[in-house]
């Protein structure tokens, strides 16, 4: 046979001469559908070996995929913009809980704050994935600023694998049962805080990291709704 990539003739399974697979099927859309199918399903690799490798051993996971394992583990960035579609789509299937009753908002209406915070909101939910998704470059600044291991690219990888899985896992199951937007979440920061002690915790210093992880959401939160008001004073004005 002729190699495809190389053309080099051979009578083995992968090219001599290249590496090229042999006998590699021609694309269809049938082919597809599969390969990407399974890549999402597969629980040795793909999008579901994240999702179980990250719920079981986040730190194990993450470590490896640093240290230059990429067979099998799906990419963060990826797998981050993956979760969070997914979740958008089961909330608006399932629709979430009104923040206020209209008595209250009736009576608020005409206040600066809240046509503020209601600019900015309106906005933020229109582009919420692509807002989410934004979010993993200021939390890993964070995660830098306070826990120093590792430089800026490799932040915004883990980052991406934890923001994900809470996403995901957190998220739908916390919003399943009380209908809560992933903004006002407390379940989703609460786990944020347990999985970045995980991952950047040290053995020797607890309830250190333990603190830092915490402080580092609650500077999150505090990044988060400055961005809401910045975009919501921008619109307004």
């Amino acid at each position: 046979m002729i190699c495809i990539s190389c053309g080099f003739e051979h009578d083995e399974k992968f090219c001599p001469n290249c590496g090229e697979k042999s006998g590699t099927p021609k694309i269809t859309f049938g082919s597809t559908i599969e390969s990407t199918f399974a890549t999402v399903t597969n629980m040795d690799k793909g999008f579901l070996y994240n999702l179980k490798n990250l719920t079981t051993r986040p730190k194990t996971t993450i470590d490896e995929y640093l240290k230059g394992k990429r067979k099998g583990i799906f990419n963060p960035i990826s797998f981050l913009i993956i979760s969070v579609t997914a979740y958008l789509i089961i909330e608006s299937i399932l629709k979430p809980q009104p923040m206020a009753s209209e008595s209250l908002i009736d009576k608020v209406r005409d206040d600066i704050s809240f046509k503020i915070g209601s600019s900015g909101g309106r906005f933020i939910k229109d582009y919420f994935k692509f807002f989410w998704v934004f979010t993993v470059i200021p939390l890993s600044f964070l995660t830098k600023l306070f826990f120093k291991r590792y430089n800026f690219i490799e932040h915004i990888t883990i980052n991406s694998f934890i923001l994900g899985h809470v996403t995901l896992l957190v998220g739908l199951i916390s919003f399943a049962v009380f209908r809560f937007t992933i903004l006002f979440n407390p379940f989703i920061y609460i786990a944020l805080i347990w999985y970045i002690y995980k991952v950047f915790y040290d053995k020797k210093n607890k309830w250190e990291f333990l603190l830092l992880s915490f402080t580092v959401i609650l500077f999150f939160i505090i990044v988060l709704l400055s961005i809401i008001t910045i975009i919501g004073l921008l619109k307004l004005y």
